[in-house]
């Protein structure tokens, strides 16, 4: 049985769309990513409590169009008490808009004919027709109504009780003198609803049943919603009073038959133990009557809702209720199961949401036994929706040939507009869920159906669907750059380059007949990637030191577009290491293929001494010092740099891969210095010039420096000063050394110890 505190326990889950709205604008857990396929208004919003029972985002606009059911009600019973004369939109501003002076100004005007309606009241139909038929009584009694306006909507804080409920006992006085003198019986309707509801929230519960038993005896009048709100009220003070199972079974009553005021009637239902149920299950005549209360607390928190639809379709099969705790059903377990096993939010999703929950498997299946034994029963009159729900439960289950098989069945019936609709979504979420191969043939039909399919077009979820089923379908066949494309923009791939990848876009480039969905994989506006990723690959070889391997792959491009990539020139010597710094307008500059001609070049006559190697070899450390994380033209060889990067809970995997928020595989930094001191430690020991071993001596320190910056989160890692040592050593009386001892914090801090 339902727990005391259940209110505020449904409350806190927001089955209501306004308390869900809420929830969502402070809720800080990332969005459930799942797919829906579900038509929101399969469930029938114009089903009185339907956005009780489904929290259905789509819905809530539909709602909010409706406006308070509860004014809509009392509006709409005007409108016909009054012939449907007067304009429902003159009635709402009349009785909810005006002041009081509004309305005395209107009786006023009633009553002495010479008296002129004021310039609002003109324009409003209602006003015109009551002054008319000299309505007197109505417009006494909207005056009545708007005098206990504060009393029962929203109390000031500030105001003593006990003088708030003397002054309500006034008006409760005043209303029943009121009564007493009025003729029409619908009017005295009126006055006693006042008249309660004042005792009521006044506190004065025993008083409200006499009441109720004195004054509704002299009322005779056409049934009223205006008597549904009152019994409200009888059953509100006969659960003060304690008497929680009398009170329940009349709210249950009203949520059936008072649309206006459902919502709060659910809310006042109030069974605690089993022995209460027993009770008020007892005061149902009616088996529809039990349906109700089965449907009530079907969405109590700890419900069995499948044991609640079995009791429901018991008493009462042709309840709406039905249908609409069917879809809600169905919709949670979509939410459970679709897609489960190619969704990669998954582990996200069962993180923040529970979601598959562990029950999902065993609700699927007993949800399919109770749909087939209603079929099968033939009593239920929407056979199309039960046989469509059929299906989808099977696919949900994953048991394709009975989905399919069932969505056939259902097509052989008679069904609105919106359900083919539907009907189309799952047959269409069929297919897509069964593709078990990908090849050419298939991707062309699945680019097609991107294109023209209006159900793919019109249900966004489907776009999500199929993205991450071709994922997954792409990872099981071995083809890991289309994989990658199907979820992410292509530049994605730069950061952390993923050779087999490339390799596997490149073949695709050079196919003569690409399918229609690789042709958008490789698209680059008229053109395609294939120029990027013979510069991705050779960036790639770079970083591993090959360079007559990087040049090769650039050559399988023009040599005139080799200037799309960028112009740099790593040879520049620059002792302050700004990565961000332009290069001076009158210095050199390649581009990437050049500035590999360039190195190889200076490499091999190094090699064969035929020029100054003491040069040529530190100028080859600047290069290769300058193309890496640290150095100004790290983009030659690298697409994405982040200062962030050296931080130390970046470094401790030993990877030198950051991970970024936006790009899936890292960003991959390339801190290697190694081979930059290397070359400079040549220099040094080639040069007989002085200020050049100084110099290749300064850059073998910032190499060292650096080594040590990337690999400090080591257990015993200590900085060591080598090369700082031999310039103080061998090099202290060159310009150089008095320039960096000037220029450089770290050398003239190691210099003066």
């Amino acid at each position: 049985m339902r727990h005391p505190s259940f209110l505020l326990l449904l409350l806190a889950s927001c089955f209501v769309w306004g308390k869900l709205h809420a929830q969502r604008c402070s809720d800080n857990r990332p969005p459930f990513r799942g797919y829906s396929f579900l038509n929101p208004y399969l469930v029938g919003p114009q089903i009185p409590g339907s956005q009780l029972f489904v929290d259905i985002e789509e819905l809530e606009e539909y709602y909010q169009q409706q406006g308070s059911p509860q004014i809509k009600g009392n509006v709409d019973e005007w409108h016909e008490r009054f012939c449907e004369i007067p304009a429902v939109r003159d009635i709402a501003a009349l009785v909810y808009q005006t002041t009081k002076d509004d309305l005395r100004e209107l009786r006023s005007a009633i009553r002495n004919p010479s008296n002129p309606l004021g310039y609002l009241m003109r324009e409003n139909s209602f006003a015109t027709y009551l002054k008319r038929n000299e309505c007197t009584e109505t417009v006494d009694y909207l005056i009545y109504a708007k005098n206990c306006e504060r009393y029962v909507t929203r109390l000031d804080p500030w105001e003593r009780p006990q003088t708030m409920y003397r002054e309500m006992d006034a008006l409760i006085e005043r209303g029943l003198d009121e009564f007493e003198q009025t003729k029409s019986h619908y009017i005295r309707l009126r006055y006693v609803y006042q008249i309660i509801r004042l005792a009521h929230y006044s506190r004065q519960y025993e008083r409200v049943l006499k009441l109720h038993k004195r004054l509704l005896r002299k009322t005779d009048n056409d049934p009223s919603i205006i008597e549904d709100w009152i019994e409200g009220h009888r059953a509100g003070a006969l659960m003060a009073l304690g008497q929680r199972v009398e009170a329940s079974y009349i709210f249950s009553r009203l949520f059936d038959r008072c649309p206006s005021k459902q919502t709060a009637y659910y809310h006042s239902f109030d069974i605690r133990t089993d022995q209460e149920w027993a009770d008020c299950l007892a005061l149902c005549r009616t088996p529809e009557e039990k349906a109700t209360l089965y449907v009530i607390r079907a969405n109590f928190p700890d419900s069995r809702l499948l044991v609640e639809l079995e009791n429901i379709y018991e008493n009462d099969p042709s309840s709406p209720y039905l249908h609409l705790l069917l879809v809600r059903e169905v919709r949670r377990l979509e939410r459970d199961l679709l897609g489960l096993s190619f969704n990669n939010n998954r582990r996200q999703n069962k993180f923040y949401y529970g979601v598959p929950s562990s029950d999902a498997g065993r609700r699927v299946v007993d949800l399919q036994t109770f749909v087939t034994q209603v079929l099968k029963e033939g009593v239920i009159e929407d056979k199309a929706l039960w046989r469509s729900m059929q299906g989808y439960l099977a696919m949900l289950a994953g048991n394709f040939y009975d989905a399919r098989k069932s969505f056939e069945a259902a097509r052989q019936l008679r069904m609105p507009r919106l359900l083919e609709e539907q009907l189309d979504a799952f047959e269409l979420a069929l297919y897509i869920n069964t593709l078990e191969d990908i090849d050419k043939e298939t991707e062309n039909k699945l680019a097609r159906l991107q294109r023209t399919n209006d159900v793919y077009k019109r249900l966004p979820d489907f776009e999500d669907f199929l993205r991450d089923k071709l994922t997954e379908l792409y990872q099981q066949t071995d083809q890991e750059g289309k994989a990658f494309l199907m979820q992410y923009p292509f530049d994605y791939l730069k950061p952390n380059i993923k050779p087999k990848m490339v390799e596997e876009l490149l073949r695709l480039c050079r196919l003569e007949e690409p399918s229609e969905m690789e042709a958008g994989f490789i698209a680059d506006g008229d053109s395609t990637v294939l120029q990027q990723l013979l510069n991705m690959k050779a960036s790639y070889l770079m970083k591993q030191y090959k360079f007559e391997a990087a040049l090769e792959t650039l050559k399988r491009m023009d040599r005139v577009d080799w200037d799309n990539f960028g112009q740099y020139n790593p040879f520049v010597d620059w002792e302050n290491e700004r990565v961000h710094q332009p290069l001076p307008s009158d210095v050199l500059t390649y581009n990437k293929g050049e500035f590999l001609e360039a190195l190889l070049d200076k490499e091999y006559q190094a090699k064969a001494g035929t020029g100054n190697v003491g040069v040529l070899n530190f100028q080859i450390g600047l290069a290769l010092y300058n193309i890496t994380y640290f150095g100004q033209a790290w983009q030659v060889q690298d697409f994405y740099r982040s200062g962030a990067s050296l931080r130390t809970a970046y470094l401790r995997d030993g990877d030198n891969v950051v991970p970024h928020p936006v790009y899936p595989y890292g960003n991959a930094e390339h801190f290697d210095c190694s081979r930059a001191r290397l070359f400079f430690e040549r220099a040094r020991l080639a040069t007989d010039s002085l200020e050049l071993g100084a110099q290749a001596t300064f850059w073998a320190a910032k190499c060292e420096r650096n080594e040590y910056y990337v690999n400090r989160w080591r257990p015993g890692a200590q900085q060591t000063f080598e090369n700082f040592e031999l310039l103080v050593e061998n090099y202290r009386n060159t310009d150089y050394y008095q320039r960096i001892l000037e220029e450089c914090l770290y050398f003239r801090a190691y210099a003066s110890q």
